[in-house]
């Protein structure tokens, strides 16, 4: 039982042990060339080579890596990987043992391959020295030689033609006039955004909190169009304290605080009024709006005629 064991044991490491190979296509070569530098490890029982791209290290200076790696899976129980290097030093250039790392079963184990030392040659000057500087050589003139421009000047030519008839029949560009946009008037917008809520008549539908949510938006934003004060960052008591300051009357302030409690009721509370006060809060926010409208400074007299009762800002 015990040499059982012992036999086990033995094919497990055998099984696991992985070798690593580096070999090069040839041992000597010239400043310049380039060698191709192949490294072969077993990858058997699930075994991964896990640093190829980064094998190398920075610290080498007598040849540069050009290309790869180039991996090749021929051999199930094995991965064969190739570089391409070119030598930029003379003499006996060494490479280093590489070292591999091996994943297997989540584990990390690192081994290392062969070194290879390689014989580079330096290039032999030329036996025949220096060659003498030759007097520099003065083509003649050949109008031939400038064929290969004509096209060039013909669409050059053209485009230049081109221009001056341009130039010549251009029409005068009409100056556009800029449309000058007038901003409404703050009652006017607010106006045609209780038209356009009315028509939606949300309430119907079951959107209630939404209609309450439209409809206070649009009186805080009229305040701040009428006023100039910041409503629609304000909360409900906070307006009401800026309406006492602009001394609007008590009916306007009572009837602004009945609506904006109203609508906190309705939409933080969930508070269900009735279907019929739906409707005739727009109404209220409609009278609100007419009876402190904005008349400018500068009015004509049909304007007047059209809104006889409004005050004066």
């Amino acid at each position: 039982m015990r040499h059982t064991l012992l036999i086990i044991l033995a094919l497990d490491v055998a099984l696991g042990y992985s070798q690593a190979s580096l070999t090069v296509d040839r041992m000597n070569a010239t400043i310049g060339d380039q060698i191709k530098v192949t490294i072969k490890t077993n990858v058997a029982n699930g075994q991964e080579w896990i640093n190829q791209k980064e094998i190398w290290p920075d610290t080498i200076k007598q040849f540069d890596i050009v290309s790869g790696p180039d991996v090749k899976h021929d051999d199930p129980a094995s991965v064969s990987t190739t570089w391409t290097i070119a030598l930029f030093d003379t003499g006996w250039v060494r490479i280093p043992a590489l070292p591999i790392v091996i994943k297997t079963n989540d584990q990390l184990d690192t081994i290392f391959t062969n070194d290879i030392p390689l014989r580079v040659q330096g290039i032999e000057p030329d036996s025949s020295g220096l060659i003498p500087i030759k007097e520099i050589y003065k083509q003649p003139f050949n109008i031939g030689y400038f064929k290969k421009y004509i096209p060039h000047l013909l669409v050059l030519a053209a485009i230049i033609v081109g221009i001056i008839y341009w130039w010549r029949h251009r029409k005068k560009k009409e100056v556009v006039k800029e449309k000058v946009v007038i901003e409404p008037l703050p009652h006017e917008w607010a106006l045609k955004a209780l038209q356009d809520l009315e028509a939606l008549r949300l309430w119907q539908s079951g959107d209630v909190k939404e209609h309450y949510t439209l409809l206070t938006s649009i009186l805080r934003e009229y305040l701040e169009r009428r006023y100039g004060i910041r409503a629609l960052e304000q909360t409900s008591d906070e307006i009401l304290d800026q309406l006492k300051r602009l001394q609007l009357s008590i009916s306007l302030q009572e009837d602004t605080q009945q609506l904006l409690s109203v609508s906190d009721l309705i939409k933080f509370a969930k508070a269900d009024p009735g279907i019929d006060i739906h409707a005739a809060t727009i109404d209220r926010v409609r009278s609100f709006v007419k009876q402190t409208i904005l008349i400018p400074s500068v009015i004509t007299d049909s304007q007047v005629k059209s809104n006889p009762d409004a005050p004066v800002a």
